[in-house]
């Protein structure tokens, strides 16, 4: 009762302080002349003018921004930070923080973000996650123009969605050029590829935070499946699993020493908070790199023998499925199998262009 009162109060504050954001002056950018309707997951929405301050609510939707060459005033992350600013984005944002040339507002959390703290920045656009902030949707709106996205999943929408959005910041021939790079980077990855599809074709994908906790089998229907299949690679499932058009399956460390496999690709993830963190990637896969190595059946497996398990946190397959976080992955995953570097790294390295 009490964390529904304290909610309903929070929703009520919200409600005020979108009243007063409303009430501000039109951005000069803005004409009558001058707009869009831009579709989007939960329908269509009017852009007026070229927005100049953009929030963006999840790593995804920073990820789509970034890949135009537009920078956010405010961002909220997956990993929740007690600091008011980004104050030293490349190492609080994975991945994508060193493409920031600023020091964005934090706005919250992806699942929580703090309405109260957009509306005071009165920005031209918000974008959000259509899964995660369909419920704040209408108050966003309130805000500012909103646009909610979502490609999580088997072979992701984000080309459809990136064009969207460069409708609605006048950069359409940028989001062009950004897709089909993308598709000439992957094409040229899938044939860097090829000698160690060749030899070492079939991958065991697997995601944990720890092994004591359970493991989740991914197949060729998540992101990350999709992608490896897409390059050339076969996502081990059992027998009893093959016709399944699921993402993944809770599974047992014992089932697994009956598949076929040449390697194992193991997404890890924590749920620790990571404000202090300097390096998140790598705390993202430490507990269950040392389970792994440390597990009487997991060593037993033929992978394990043979070195050829890798690990990559959760993070890329799960929240940068865009132009940039496949570039990453990908570029990542040719290191760890190229077998001149395999007695060098220990797990994905972290990109750097």
């Amino acid at each position: 009762m009490a964390r529904l009162r304290l909610k309903t109060m929070g929703l009520l504050m919200a409600l005020a302080i979108v009243g007063i954001a409303c009430t501000r002056p039109t951005p000069s950018t803005s004409t009558g002349t001058d707009c869009r309707t831009i579709t989007h997951d939960l329908g269509e929405t009017e852009v007026c003018g070229q927005p100049q301050k953009v929030v963006t609510i999840g790593p995804n939707l920073l990820e789509l921004l970034l890949a135009l060459e537009v920078q956010p005033i405010a961002h909220a992350e997956y990993f929740p930070f007690p600091t008011r600013q980004f104050d030293q984005p490349d190492q609080q944002i994975p991945y994508l923080g060193k493409y920031l040339t600023g020091q964005p507002d934090n706005v919250g959390t992806a699942e929580s973000p703090s309405l109260e703290a957009i509306a005071k920045l009165k920005p031209d656009l918000i974008l959000a996650d259509s899964i995660k902030n369909k419920d704040e949707y209408e108050l966003l709106s309130k805000i500012a123009p909103t646009l909610l996205f979502d490609y999580s999943g088997a072979r992701s929408a984000w080309q459809t969605d990136l064009k969207a959005l460069g409708q609605a910041l006048q950069k359409p021939e940028k989001a062009t050029a950004v897709t089909a790079e993308s598709q000439r980077q992957v094409a040229k990855l899938k044939q860097d590829l090829q000698p160690i599809v060749a030899k070492d074709p079939k991958v065991l994908l697997l995601l944990s935070e720890q092994l004591s906790q359970g493991v989740r089998l991914e197949t060729a229907n998540s992101a990350c499946g999709a992608l490896l299949e897409d390059v050339g690679f076969q996502v081990v499932v059992p027998a009893a699993l093959s016709q399944s058009q699921e993402p993944s399956h809770v599974i047992s460390l014992e089932s697994l020493t009956n598949l076929d496999m040449d390697w194992i690709l193991i997404e890890g993830f924590s749920s620790q908070n990571l404000d202090k963190t300097s390096n998140p990637e790598e705390q993202q896969i430490k507990a269950i790199k040392t389970e792994w190595s440390e597990n009487a059946i997991a060593q037993s497996l033929p992978p394990s023998q043979a070195g050829k398990v890798y690990f990559t946190p959760v993070y890329l397959c799960h929240a940068l499925l865009g132009p940039i976080g496949t570039e990453i992955f990908l570029k990542d995953l040719h290191q760890q199998l190229d077998s001149s570097a395999l007695q060098t790294t220990n797990g994905l390295a972290r990109y750097e262009p």
